[in-house]
């Protein structure tokens, strides 16, 4: 695999599985022509049917994840069902490295051991070492853990060359334990931009098969949720908002829930025997996935613990404005969801700061549409242009520390 054929810097990055939101960077990256890349997966989980425990089902993603970008499964990668069980059993990753040779190793935080090899060999070696993740602040930490987190995190951090962010929120998480600021590089987490683009041109289209599937009103304002039914996301925020909004507005009010877990069965039984207009619709894979975002009208994420939910680039990228809890991290002034221009925050919990966000919304078509126009324009700034821009600013602009 050594074999340095031109100038372009190399970059291994070492990573559990293959993730769908991901595989696109790393086609971004081929396609760039500026680096030479390959991609190490310690597992092949997410390639085949496999049993999601928050989502409380079955999922096989509905799409390509191994073409068009060089990548290399470590060996033992077949029968690991977590990255980090493979890096215990694998001594074979050092070798796998040292045979591609890299310049650069990136790296997915460090909790996965996979994650703290890679970053051990890139120290002992004398490589570039790049770490991105989505860490935030705003998730409540006991003092405990607070405590412990100085001393853990910075030890980390000091063996960090370059720091990948994905919004502001995770910029902050890196400077408050100790990263300099000079040493992070903006570089938006991706999302398969080809097809919510495609799906953007066709909301109409979208729009008249959602009304029809579900047989809803013509004019209604539909409020999509997008994510696992779980006691961390609060989808029965949405469904209580709605519920109270019955007949309050002149434009009614549909919430739309793609998604499964252990909310499920209770949410269903409560919409059916109080009649709340809203559909859950359950698992809803990848390839379908544009064209509910491209029929709804705004992105309700309810969440109490979610540090950069992709769900909000996906939104943007379709022109949806966000209702968002104040713990989701994607918000910020210069990330993908901004207060004030395409997304609503309101404090997490509080059902009647989100009811009278919706019913605005629903009472002023003018101000949805602006912060959906807002949503396109500030997610063309976050695109996938800037996620490899990032990354190669990284490579090329930071020299790597004398250790």
């Amino acid at each position: 695999m050594n074999q340095r054929c031109s100038n372009r810097r190399r970059l291994a990055i070492v990573v559990s599985h293959p993730i769908q939101h991901f595989v696109p960077l790393y086609r971004a990256l081929a396609a760039s022509g500026d680096v030479q890349q390959c991609v190490f997966f310690a597992s092949r989980v997410g390639l085949d049917r496999y049993y999601d425990e928050e989502m409380q089902t079955e999922i096989a993603w509905k799409i390509d994840l191994l073409s068009d970008y060089r990548h290399v499964f470590l060996p033992g990668a077949a029968a690991a069902t977590r990255g980090d069980q493979l890096a215990k059993l694998d001594p074979e990753l050092a070798q796998s490295l040292a045979d591609f040779d890299p310049d650069t190793v990136m790296v997915y935080g460090y909790s996965m051991a996979i994650a703290r090899r890679a970053a051990r060999w890139a120290n002992d070696n004398r490589r570039q070492l790049i770490m991105i993740s989505d860490s935030e602040l705003r998730e409540p930490r006991s003092l405990l853990k607070q405590i412990a987190k100085q001393f853990v995190v910075r030890w980390h951090y000091r063996r960090v060359d370059a720091f990948l962010a994905v919004g502001d929120e995770n910029a902050r998480y890196y400077r408050h334990y100790g990263a300099p600021p000079e040493r992070i590089f903006r570089s938006p987490f991706t999302i398969d931009e080809t097809s919510y683009r495609d799906a953007a041109t066709k909301r109409e289209v979208a729009r008249a098969e959602l009304i029809e599937r579900h047989q809803l009103p013509d004019n209604a304002l539909l409020a999509l949720f997008v994510g696992k039914l779980s006691n961390r996301k609060r989808p029965q925020d949405l469904i209580e908002a709605v519920a109270r909004l019955r007949g309050q507005t002149t434009r009614p009010i549909y919430a739309l829930l793609a998604g499964g877990g252990e909310l499920g069965d209770e949410l269903a039984a409560q919409v059916k025997l109080e009649g709340v207009p809203a559909h859950l619709l359950g698992f809803v894979n990848v390839d379908v996935l544009p064209m509910l975002y491209a029929g709804s009208d705004v992105l309700v994420h309810t969440s109490q613990a979610d540090p950069h939910p992709l769900v909000c680039s996906e939104a943007a990228c379709i022109g949806l404005p966000m209702v968002l809890s104040d713990r989701v991290g994607a918000e910020g002034p210069t990330d993908i969801a901004r207060r004030g221009e395409n997304a609503f925050v309101y404090e997490c919990g509080n059902v009647s700061a989100l009811a009278a966000i919706l019913a605005d919304l629903a009472e002023n078509p003018a101000l949805l549409a602006d912060y959906g126009m807002r949503s396109r324009e500030i997610f063309e700034q976050q695109s996938m242009t800037a996620s490899v821009a990032g990354i190669i600013d990284a490579m090329t602009d930071q020299p790597k520390r004398n250790r």
